[in-house]
């Protein structure tokens, strides 16, 4: 197996170039989620644990499904009608709880189905 070589600076353009191309792991993997497309699913996988652990087994056991577009939009597909028309009323606060408990805006609004 060849050993890589690691270039070689000459001058202190060189080492300038090199030590702004080193950046943070976090921020690496953050552009190859969004390069790659993977965010949104990453994001949809996030909000179905944020609901269960928002909203408790109860409801998610009432939900039958949960979708997050690409635009934002979470649709929630519920078995209770009560249910149904509760959170009806509360989409603004559903909202704010959930990208509360992600910590950041994730989803933009809700419709219930």
């Amino acid at each position: 197996m060849k050993k890589r070589r690691r270039p070689v600076l000459r001058n202190s353009a060189d080492y300038e170039r090199a030590e702004n191309s080193s950046r943070p792991l976090a921020e690496v993997i953050q552009h190859f989620l969004r390069v790659s497309r993977m965010q949104g699913k990453l994001d949809e996988v996030e909000v179905r644990e944020a609901w269960r652990e928002v909203f408790g087994t109860a409801i998610e056991n009432r939900t039958r499904k949960l979708h997050l577009q690409k635009d934002g939009t979470l649709l929630c597909m519920l078995d209770s009608g009560p249910l149904k028309e509760e959170f009806q009323h509360g989409k603004q606060d559903i909202v704010d709880r959930l990208n509360e408990h992600l910590g950041r805006p994730v989803v933009r609004q809700v419709r219930i189905l």
